[in-house]
């Protein structure tokens, strides 16, 4: 149904939200506190029909799972052939100063043959990603296969060994990260339902730009599997049309989330019980290109 000034009506909302757009998560991050207070009064409920369709699986077999201690490892990655920019190289001797006693290791495409497991390949898509997403497809392998920490080459604010010790001493913990700030910080998921989900339990998601994991758990096992699969249906796009540098290049088929955000949030909200909580492994967010 129509009616006079009704278009004038559209165009004044559109103008309100663009001018409310710059401030959302200003005011998000105000409000976040009252939300999170009501969720403890009240927590969010979760089905398994909010999953309907997904990734996230149901009534898996729980296996034997490992307690040993936690490599004392932090990888980060630097995928194509360009250099270092002088931030990232300010971010790395950052990390480096801030975790003496950690082995931090830079895998590189010269290096990445030293990182990978053998029987364990990549992906063939591999090399169709974008610099971005292979960063992201190796965190995932990093997680499951090697344990220890990632981390985007952002300025450390903190020591990460505590973190460590606090896994190590928390046998039931599986990954360890920290919380995602406001609601709004969501994956984009496809399906507006799990879009939803992902806001409800904004408190209880993690970051993704530091973990901490103990190598072999149920999270990265799904999240490993999960990652290959969607590769898999989106292979013959990816070989088309690969990625550039940041995956910016208009025929790259891949959202920036959907091979990072949009597969472990669900998987982390599913397994919450077994997440770490550590403000220590935010990253600092500024002047990082």
């Amino acid at each position: 149904m129509s009616f006079p000034g009704k278009h004038i009506l559209q165009r004044g909302k559109h103008q309100l939200f663009l001018a409310y757009k710059p401030y959302r998560f200003r005011v998000a991050g105000l409000t976040e506190p009252l939300v999170r207070a009501s969720h403890k009064l009240l927590p969010p409920a979760l089905t398994p029909e909010d999953w309907a369709g997904s990734h996230v699986l149901h009534d898996e077999a729980v296996p034997t799972l490992p307690t040993s201690p936690i490599p004392r490892k932090l990888y980060l990655f630097w995928t194509g052939g360009n250099p270092l920019t002088p931030n990232r190289q300010r971010a790395l001797d950052s990390i480096r100063r801030h975790n003496p006693t950690i082995d931090v290791t830079l895998v590189t495409a010269d290096t990445l043959d030293d990182f990978l497991i053998p029987g364990v390949p990549l992906h063939p898509a591999y090399e169709s990603l974008s610099f971005i997403h292979r960063a992201d497809y190796l965190t995932a392998y990093a997680m499951h296969f090697h344990g220890g920490g990632t981390a985007d080459l952002k300025q450390a604010t903190s020591s990460w060994a505590p973190v460590f010790e606090r896994m190590d001493a928390s046998t039931d913990a599986w990954l360890a990260g920290y919380r995602v700030p406001v609601r709004l910080m969501t994956p984009n998921m496809p399906d507006p339902r799990q879009e939803k989900v992902m806001r409800r339990f904004s408190e209880q998601r993690l970051g993704q730009t530091a973990y901490i994991a103990r190598p072999g758990t149920p999270l990265t096992a799904e999240w490993w599997r999960a990652l290959n699969v969607h590769l898999d249906r989106r292979y013959d796009e990816l070989l088309a049309n690969p990625g550039n540098e940041r995956g910016d290049n208009s025929a790259y088929p891949l959202h920036l989330n959907e091979i990072l955000a949009q597969i472990i949030d669900p998987l982390e909200i599913k397994h919450r019980m077994h997440l770490l909580y550590d403000e220590r492994l935010m990253m600092n967010h500024n002047d990082y290109i």
